[in-house]
């Protein structure tokens, strides 16, 4: 565990660009980086955006996009803003564990909780998010059938869901995380908040499709 502290600590400090991953080349427009991708078909509503965010819980950016962007964006388009999470665990190999932890607690309504919670073991208690009893801990926190999680983790019960996600993300050509996708075909190249604000009120002005 000292040894993932000591590589996500190093992440955190790595220059910003990083968390506006790979967007050399990619333009939308004079100022918004994102790509449309071809072989992927629109999910668009008018009046309204799908956002589907992939993850890495052992990612500080991920931490930081969930924690600062997301509640602004919900802030700013509320009900406009449909926001799906989905793992996308690259860093580790057992990154898979702490996110079929969040989907045993998604399917039981807890999903969000669970996810902060995650979160906030990894980067304010310094805990290994990967470790078992760290995760039942988690679920005894916020409420689930400790046995019913336990059983379901110990299992790998959504081990299939996660690797599924996995897939799907790599499917968009998703080489880091967060990655994010708007509308089932439009993929963020640059995760900042302008940038993304930009596309969205793009797509809602039917100016991207």
């Amino acid at each position: 565990m000292l040894k993932k502290v000591a590589v996500i600590v190093a992440l955190i400090f790595i220059s910003t660009s990083v968390f506006a991953a790979d967007n050399k080349g990619v333009q939308g427009g004079a100022d918004e980086k994102y790509t449309v991708v071809p072989d992927k078909k629109s999910t668009h509503e008018k009046g309204k955006v799908k956002m589907t965010i992939f993850f890495d819980f052992f990612c500080p950016h991920c931490h930081q996009f969930d924690s600062v962007v997301v509640p602004l964006l919900q802030r700013e388009y509320g009900d406009k803003l449909k926001i799906t999470s989905m793992g996308y665990p690259i860093i580790y190999e057992d990154s898979v564990i702490p996110v079929e932890a969040y989907e045993l607690a998604k399917s039981e309504g807890k999903g969000e909780e669970m996810k902060r919670a995650i979160f906030d073991a990894i980067y304010y208690q310094r805990k290994d998010g990967a470790n078992h009893d760290v995760l039942i801990s988690i679920a005894r926190t916020i409420g689930l059938n400790v046995d019913k999680f336990q059983k379901g983790l110990k299992s790998g019960a959504k081990k299939k869901v996660v690797l599924d996600g996995r897939d799907l993300a790599k499917s968009y050509g998703a080489k880091s995380t967060p990655a994010v996708i708007l509308d089932g075909n439009i993929f963020i190249k640059d995760n900042s908040l302008a940038n993304v604000s930009s596309v969205i009120n793009k797509i809602l002005e039917g100016k991207v499709k």
